[in-house]
């Protein structure tokens, strides 16, 4: 009986530290994302303006 609680544990105990890194991954992960979301924006509103140059010229 206490080797079967001990594997229950230890299961459990690794099922957390799964979700832990899954979840701070997801965190990463969704962080990045938006910095590249960001990053592409800027670079769409700088080819728009410098269009707006060219085409002023």
């Amino acid at each position: 009986m206490g080797r079967f609680l001990l594997f229950v544990g230890l299961v459990l105990i690794l099922s957390l530290a799964g979700l832990l890194v899954y979840w701070v991954w997801s965190k990463i992960d969704i962080s990045i994302q938006r910095r590249n979301s960001l990053f592409e924006i800027e670079k769409e509103t700088h080819e728009k303006i410098k269009e707006d140059i060219k085409e002023e010229m």
